[in-house]
């Protein structure tokens, strides 16, 4: 340890503070109204729905609400960890000042009506990409299934 420089021992010492302190700055941002509401909308039945209609094409609707029930208790069961892993992730991608910067912009009037309209703009373009999206999956079995022949 006589080989580290004063300079490094203090950089060292104080790592920990700096992780923990993005690690709160995360949390908060995470955890802020407009951010819940935004992951309460994401997993919302509402969504999964339209998410599954994308996917899975023109199910009858009692297949649709059992589909939507499941998809959305499964996700209400890992909703904890989601959250644990974006607050991990933003403290490790952004710095301590852009988590703070988000937080404010997100919270602020301008921000807070930005994420209002972030669900029906998703719902309305996962909704559209349907025929896309089904025709797609088609070709990717189709076309696993003929290279792996």
């Amino acid at each position: 340890m006589k080989f580290v420089t004063p300079f490094v021992a203090a950089l060292l010492l104080t790592a920990p503070s700096f992780a923990d302190e993005a690690t709160d700055a995360a949390t908060a941002f995470i955890q802020s109204p407009v951010q819940q509401k935004l992951l309460d909308d994401m997993l919302s039945p509402e969504m999964v729905m339209t998410q599954m209609q994308a996917v899975a094409g023109q199910l009858p609707a009692d297949k649709v609400d059992v589909l939507v029930k499941i998809v959305t208790e499964e996700l209400d069961g890992i909703r904890p960890q989601m959250e644990a892993a974006m607050i991990a992730g933003a403290a490790q991608a952004f710095t301590i000042e852009e988590i703070t910067a988000l937080t404010e912009f997100y919270n602020s009037p301008l921000g807070t009506s930005a994420m209002g309209k972030m669900t029906p703009y998703m719902q309305q373009t996962m909704g559209s990409l349907g025929p896309a999206m089904q025709q797609m999956q088609g070709n990717i079995v189709q076309r696993v299934q003929t290279e792996l022949q």
